[in-house]
């Protein structure tokens, strides 16, 4: 066992330690000014973000002190879609704090006690008294706008902004909007197109454009029997009984025709035979196959049509638009129609693949930002200041917890401080002056006041349109809390045996 010292084991400053330099890693990444960070693995590849989830998922950490801390990074982007550098970071101060604390006699079950406290003080006063509600649309563009502010989309920030905000309008949530990138042009050329993207083409090439769609949730081919039949056949009968089948499918194809009289376009999520291709060509017909089940739900949405679950059930054709177009030397469809739908497609253009990736994560960030505050209605004054606000209230409200708690608590708002200090200190200003000088402003009732990456001190945030989601603060707290109480509570690091 791992000797203990004042409840405080080998065990535990290791993973502390392991902690504090993952987080290390992506400090330098956080706020308008973040650096961006070059990832090289062994066969060469490159990737060149400042996205801490892309950073922390594409890390190698060995350590599970480490891997603790990559893990709540990946449960804060999937539910909030942006805000894993600033928890990583805050869990890292939280570790770091409750190393002085150890020296101070603390025991770790005091501290987790404490850090407990603050977490629900924080949040309660977060959602009480510094969040905001709106539903304007300035208010979503200023959002999308604070999570594209030092990342490659920086270049184009009201036309992304403008993209997003009307993609999720359109869509409804961020979830519902898909992303397709093209290489070539500049990213003042991506635009919101009002319907689905699919990444196919016909099986035999056909006209440009189509108008009448049919949907189709099965395939166009003979189906092989599970049944282990031995069955002799002379020429002539395996002739007949091949004919047969053959028969069957084109019986199926007329009556597509008998509905498409016009032509169009037929989307099977299964195969297809070719001979039933070449039968549906014949009469003005294009057929996609291997069409994804996703792919067939969204345009089922855009062309307001029941996709059939067999080819006899088809009965009518629904009225789109189709049209096929070639990026490069890849073929795309796009559909889309008259109908109120909620699929939406953005199209990201870029120079290269590589900025393309980098453009694409910073679109799904400010998407995602963009849904929880049409969702939630609530948002607060970015730029560290809600951290700040919280942080003020916990110290005025430390001493009603009494005992050795207290100190704990006063720890966690040294910690919360830790936001606004490395956005200012990786805009190249003093950190601790820029704190000071918040609390001034706290303390005088100018709560909107949070660093000024430009000029250095202070500045009014607010009328700078510097907003974020109060869901994403909320999570990074509570995330950040919960896995600096875990780490702190493991006394101890054991073999365990081999699974089976």
């Amino acid at each position: 066992m791992a000797e203990i010292d004042n409840g405080k084991s080998k065990a535990q400053i290791h993973n502390i330690r392991a902690a504090k330099i993952v987080s290390e890693t992506v400090k330098s990444t956080l706020g308008p000014m973040g650096m961006d960070k070059l990832m090289l693995d062994g066969g060469g590849n490159v990737i060149v973000t400042n996205d801490g989830a892309t950073i922390l998922r594409e890390l190698d950490v060995s350590h599970p002190g480490g891997k603790m801390i990559v893990e709540v990074a990946k449960t804060q982007e999937s539910l909030c879609y942006d805000g894993t550098t600033s928890t990583v970071i805050l869990a890292g101060q939280l570790l770091a704090n409750s190393e002085a604390l150890f020296e101070r006699g603390l025991h770790p079950n005091v501290i987790c006690r404490g850090y407990h406290e603050a977490t629900q003080m924080a949040v309660n006063y977060l959602k009480t008294e510094i969040s905001q509600s709106s539903k304007k649309r300035d208010v979503l563009v200023s959002v999308a706008k604070t999570a594209i502010t030092g990342k490659t989309l920086e270049n184009a920030i009201d036309t992304v902004a403008e993209l997003c905000v009307s993609a999720v309008e359109t869509a409804g949530d961020a979830e519902s909007v898909k992303v397709v990138s093209f290489p070539g042009g500049s990213l003042e050329d991506s635009y919101l197109y009002e319907g689905v993207i699919v990444n196919k083409d016909y099986v035999l090439d056909g006209e440009d454009d189509y108008t009448d769609v049919l949907l189709i949730n099965t395939g166009l081919e003979n189906e092989k029997s599970d049944d282990n039949v031995q069955v002799q056949l002379d020429a002539k009968s395996y002739q007949t009984y091949k004919a047969s089948g053959k028969t069957n499918l084109i019986s199926l194809a007329k009556n597509i025709v008998d509905v498409l009289p016009n032509g169009g376009v037929v989307f099977v999520r299964d195969k297809v035979n070719d001979h039933v291709c070449a039968y549906l060509k014949k009469n003005n017909i294009m057929v996609v196959r291997h069409t994804p089940e996703s792919t067939l739900k969204a345009l089922s949405k855009v062309t307001d049509s029941v996709v059939c679950q067999t080819p006899e059930e088809v009965e009518s054709a629904s009225k789109a638009s189709v049209s096929r177009q070639k990026h490069n030397d890849v073929w795309y469809l796009f559909v889309s129609s008259d109908n109120k739908h909620s699929e939406a497609s953005l199209v990201l253009r870029g120079a290269t693949s590589h900025t393309l990736d980098e453009v694409e994560r910073g679109f799904d960030d400010a998407l995602g930002v963009v849904s929880l505050v049409l969702k939630n209605n609530n948002f607060v004054v970015g730029g560290g200041i809600a951290y700040a606000r919280m942080a003020a209230h916990l110290r005025q409200h430390a001493a009603q917890i009494g005992g050795r708690a207290q100190m704990a608590i006063e720890a966690f708002a040294d910690a919360l401080e830790v936001i606004p200090a490395t956005i200012s200190e990786n805009a190249g200003h003093d950190p601790l002056d820029t704190i000071l000088a918040m609390r001034h402003e706290i303390l005088r009732g100018n709560t909107d006041y949070g660093p000024d990456v430009e000029e250095g001190g202070v500045v009014d945030l607010s009328s700078k349109g510097v907003f974020e989601p109060t869901e994403l603060v909320r999570q990074a707290v509570l995330s950040a809390s919960e896995v600096t109480n875990s780490i702190l509570r493991i006394d101890d690091i054991v073999a365990r045996r081999p699974l089976e």
